[in-house]
């Protein structure tokens, strides 16, 4: 057993090293508040909150167009916050969200890609740079009211801006700078009785940056532009919510981030294989310990042990007397339920109606008992007039009266 132990603690700690082995950093540009990856957004999502203290901000975790549909006689001010790289809601759907503005709402759409809806509705449209190999850096500024910042962007960026904009409609709040090239990719179009706040690079709002100083300023910047009013944010789980994947929290959606990430995927697996192994190798049946069982311990023969050697070797029969009548009373108040108290009462009658001995009897033993409870000294002729009544008692309450126990 010893040696079985030891080998499966060898091949587990073998496995969990395995199982340890270095991640490779997941760039997936998903742009959800639920990923903790680089290209995630759930690191601004938190800092929302810092950034809008005064506002509050909720998740759409239905369609983006029945939520639109259901407040669109309320909440008319709110902000309305997408940030993805593709436009991946229907047309019917961004023309609600520009009802929503139109109505005095905003909302800042942060997409590298030309929107149609907006292109016929705001006269906006989106081009792309040539982009250089070899060459991923880019600068973004913003204008403020002290003078233009500029950030620095190494990773994962676009070359997106706009081509075309109504300039009577439009202000220009940053540029993009890149191989030597600068061209508008922030704007702010008055629509109605709103604006709409349009950027061309998402990936600027992600996980990767925003735990970056500097670059985190650049979002705290471009969100200056928005007034204090409550925010709906659009990247709750948008592509599960829109590609129909359940995500339930359940069972099944745990095991598929497992199984995901390839050093978890790997500890799983072997985890499994050694409960397969341990079933496999203990199946036989095994001798179950027999438990020891003690007897019961006999308090009477100690009572009679302890009464027998006191007599013995102290003769002290005004102490057996007493622990006589009280071993008595005891009795009594386990078998009829009469306690200490109810001697003050008629206590001869209560003890005859509830052992059914005859009255005599009892009220013999009960004066004897007084009498001897008050007596500072008591002889052996004492002692064996009291032991003969309570086994006169005894005998009669079990061969002719009644018992009742405690319940």
């Amino acid at each position: 057993m010893k040696k079985s132990l030891i080998r499966y603690t060898f091949v587990l700690i073998s496995f969990l090293f395995l199982g340890c082995s270095e991640m490779p950093v997941d760039w997936r540009r998903t742009f959800d508040s639920k990923d903790s990856l680089p290209f995630g957004t759930l690191v601004l999502r938190q800092e929302l909150s810092e950034i809008f203290p005064d506002s509050r901000i909720s998740n759409i975790s239905q369609n983006t167009y029945d939520h639109f549909f259901e407040i669109q006689y309320d909440y008319l001010s709110d902000h309305y916050m997408f940030i993805y790289d593709d436009v991946l809601l229907d047309e019917p759907t961004w023309e609600m969200i520009l009802a929503h503005v139109n109505q005095g709402g905003s909302a800042f759409i942060s997409l590298p890609v030309n929107n149609s809806v907006f292109e016929k509705n705001l006269g906006t449209s989106v081009k792309n740079l040539n982009s250089v190999p070899g060459q991923e850096q880019a600068v973004l500024s913003v204008k403020t009211p002290e003078n233009e910042k500029k950030y620095t962007y190494d990773k994962g960026t676009g070359t997106s801006y706009f081509e075309g904009f109504k300039e009577e409609t439009t202000e220009v709040l940053g540029y993009l700078e890149y191989n030597g090239e600068k061209h508008p990719n922030f704007l702010k179009v008055y629509y109605g009785h709103g604006y709409l706040l349009l950027h061309t690079e998402p990936i600027a709002f992600t996980n990767y940056y925003m735990l970056k100083n500097e670059n985190a300023q650049y979002v705290t910047d471009v969100f200056s532009f928005l007034n204090t009013e409550d925010i709906m944010w659009d990247n709750h789980r948008m592509f599960r919510r829109y590609s129909g994947e359940r995500n339930d929290g359940g069972l099944f959606n745990g095991l598929n981030f497992i199984m995901h990430q390839e050093g978890l995927r790997i500890a799983f697996l072997l985890l499994v294989i050694l409960g397969v192994l341990y079933l496999f190798f203990n199946s036989k049946r095994r001798q179950r310990a027999v438990p020891i069982v003690l007897p019961y311990p006999n308090y009477t023969l100690d009572f009679a042990k302890t009464l027998s050697e006191l007599y013995r070797y102290n003769r002290d029969h005004t102490a057996m007397v007493r622990y006589k009548i009280n071993y008595f009373l005891e009795q009594l108040r386990l078998h009829y339920n009469i306690t200490s108290k109810d001697t003050e009462k008629d206590f001869s009658e209560l003890l005859s109606a509830k052992s059914g001995v005859d009255i005599g009897l009892c009220k013999k033993l009960v004066l004897t008992i007084d009498i001897f409870r008050s007596r500072p000294y008591l002889d052996k002729e004492d002692f064996f007039k009291i032991q003969s009544l309570i086994e006169s008692f005894t005998y009669k309450s079990k061969n002719y009266g009644r018992t009742t126990t405690r319940k």
